[in-house]
């Protein structure tokens, strides 16, 4: 819906709920690199974290 072609099949496009386990994982990836710049409630520790991440933005967006 909202996504940007980034060439061939590529596309750039904000995460969706359904995505919470792979953010999840790339979280844990990144946890300490971006919590400087991050809120608290942005770095999650688990799978519901991150599903309840990404459903406050999806909520915000939705307003």
């Amino acid at each position: 819906m909202f996504s940007v072609p980034l060439g061939g099949s590529a596309r750039l496009g904000p995460l969706e709920v359904w995505q919470a386990e792979e953010f999840a994982a790339h979280l844990d990836r990144a946890r300490e690199h971006i919590r400087p710049w991050v809120g608290p409630a942005f770095v999650t520790d688990d799978v519901d974290g991150a599903r309840a991440t990404l459903e406050r933005y999806a909520a915000r967006q939705a307003a």
